[in-house]
């Protein structure tokens, strides 16, 4: 019965959601790692948790939003805004990674904004500027410059002049930072690249029980969406079907790129193309009764986690 009420867009589910949002974060008040957090000045703490609540709202209401404006997934809906969030469930007040994703939903809204632009220069240059101003805190993201190339060659608009705004857009922002750090004499920023896979050490048995079970639904969830996905894509509409095929790609590079960088935070790269995919699952997905109780199951599982972590 959820998934009924999400798969519209009345006002109401805005002030809903803007509650359940609220409550799922005031959690994170009562953590021993929001407890240690340092003031650095009266309320920095509080100050903090409200601006990641903020971001965070904002990034899963513009997301939603973006999904259906841009035609990926034609039935408005609010349940990507839910996902979004209840992605978000590990994650305690880590204003870095928020920042850095709502700066990749800046990215994809240029990127879905590609299809049947005849002169898209602007668009591809923005993309890269948003792209070479997040390399500062994680050097990797540069590779996702290979997304905006692969998204012109799907929307059929690439040319020479792309591949130069792409170059551009890498430099551009660094020789701006470059010519202050020379002025006042300071010591030059300068990307450094890693591809060496690190290993991830995860343990079912070093979990909690409440950690057990969200990795273990949102692991049924993922293989699910990408399989109704993949299965079904044929039929979409040529512009939803291209979009996925991008979002597809956005995740295979974000995958890589995590997998790569020795950023824990990385991982927010994931957050974005994973909520598109999991979204249209619970859109489309024929069997409603089955939908509603994996919906179910990966919402109760979130809510589990987050009260679990309190005096964690």
């Amino acid at each position: 019965m959820i998934l009924k009420y999400l798969q519209n867009n009345h006002s109401y589910l805005f002030i809903l959601f803007f509650i359940f949002c609220f409550l799922f974060f005031a959690t994170s008040i009562f953590t021993i790692e929001f407890q240690k957090i340092k003031d650095l000045f009266p309320y920095y703490s509080f100050i903090l948790f409200f601006g990641c609540f903020f971001i965070t709202f904002l990034h899963s209401i513009w997301l939603n939003k973006l999904v259906y404006e841009k035609d990926v997934i034609k039935k408005r809906n609010f349940i990507i805004a839910f996902v979004f969030l209840l992605l978000n469930t590990t994650v305690i007040t880590n204003l870095n990674m928020m920042l850095i994703s709502f700066g990749l939903l800046l990215f994809l809204y240029y990127l879905l904004s590609l299809h049947k632009q005849k002169q898209p220069y602007a668009l591809v240059f923005n993309a890269g500027i948003v792209l070479s101003i997040l390399s500062f805190y994680i050097p990797n993201v540069l590779v996702f410059h290979s997304v905006i190339l692969f998204s012109c060659v799907v929307f059929r608009n690439i040319s020479w002049r792309i591949f130069v705004l792409i170059i551009l857009s890498i430099f551009i922002t660094y020789i701006f930072v470059w010519t202050y750090q020379i002025t006042f004499d300071l010591c030059l920023t300068i990307p450094k690249l890693n591809f060496s896979f690190h290993h991830i050490s995860f343990s079912l048995l070093d979990l909690y029980l409440h950690q057990k079970v969200w990795w273990a639904v949102l692991t049924l969830v993922v293989l699910l969406s990408c399989y109704e996905l993949l299965r079904w894509m044929y039929k979409k509409s040529n512009k939803s079907r291209e979009s996925f095929i991008i979002i597809l790609f956005y995740f295979f590079v974000s995958i890589i790129t995590f997998l790569i960088s020795q950023n824990i935070e990385s991982i927010s790269l994931l957050l974005i193309p994973l909520s598109i995919i999991i979204g249209n699952f619970f859109v489309y997905y024929k069997k409603n009764k089955i939908s509603e109780l994996i919906f179910l199951l990966f919402l109760l599982s979130s809510v589990f986690y987050r009260i679990s972590m309190i005096n964690m």
